[in-house]
């Protein structure tokens, strides 16, 4: 059976595509991601390790090694994560822009009369990662996964924590130092559980959201930043 796999970052960049067909000799009932999983490493020996850190999806959701693979289904490989683009709705609650974010919008998009309480988180751009500069960044993001999984820290903050309405807009491309690349704002009628949803929210984004960041460095060199140890998309606490 052939099977269709979308490559993102890192992976894509060392395998030199960014889509590829594996045949893999077994009936549709018997494959699974660990067959997909296989076939790339030996399509692209060079992406033996990476493959080993990266967790597959099929559609919008991620998928263990034990799941099966149906004929037609699309693979995605996810690299860990860093933190025309998919239609969204200019007024949604979820973006993946390129534009500039503005801490003022997102204030007046969850601000409402039973707030008690408004947090805006802005993650920016810093000079000095772990003693290195940094000159600039790029992000990447697999948008119709991202914006799903975006969706789902909304839905999930705002089902935990009693009359809270939240937003979550990250900016993808060029970004120099400075400039906002996520902005997250909560509104709630008790300040204590603003705070906790947009930090909880920032945390579970970092991991799980399909968002990469590439470092370009004041020295020339060229990173693909993600998770230290071992990365668990799925593990939620």
């Amino acid at each position: 059976m052939k099977i269709q796999i979308q490559l993102f970052a890192s992976v894509a960049e060392h395998a030199g595509v960014s889509n590829v067909t594996v045949e893999i000799a077994k009936t549709s009932e018997q494959i699974t991601i660990a067959d997909v999983k296989t076939a790339l490493q030996n399509q692209f020996p060079r992406l033996h390790e990476l493959l080993d850190r990266c967790w597959f999806a099929i559609g919008d959701d991620y998928a263990h090694l034990d799941k099966s693979v149906k004929s037609g289904d699309v693979i995605a490989v996810i690299p860990p994560v860093s933190g025309g683009l998919a239609k969204q709705s200019t007024d949604s609650a979820v973006r993946i822009v390129r534009e500039t974010l503005s801490p003022a919008e997102m204030y007046q998009y969850v601000a409402r009369s039973a707030a008690g309480a408004i947090v805006v988180f802005a993650g920016t751009v810093r000079e000095f990662t772990k003693g290195r500069q940094t000159n600039y960044l790029e992000y990447e993001a697999y948008d119709q996964m991202a914006l799903r999984q975006m969706q789902k820290i909304v839905d999930d903050s705002e089902a935990r924590y009693q009359g809270a309405k939240m937003a979550i807009w990250h900016r993808v491309g060029t970004l120099q130092l400075e400039e906002i690349s996520v902005l997250i704002g909560v509104s709630t009628p008790h300040r204590k559980d603003a705070f906790r949803a947009a930090e909880e929210a920032i945390t579970i984004l970092k991991r799980t959201v399909p968002i990469w960041k590439k470092e370009f460095y004041a020295d020339g060199e060229v990173e693909w930043v993600g998770p230290e140890g071992v990365w668990d998309p799925t593990q939620q606490s």
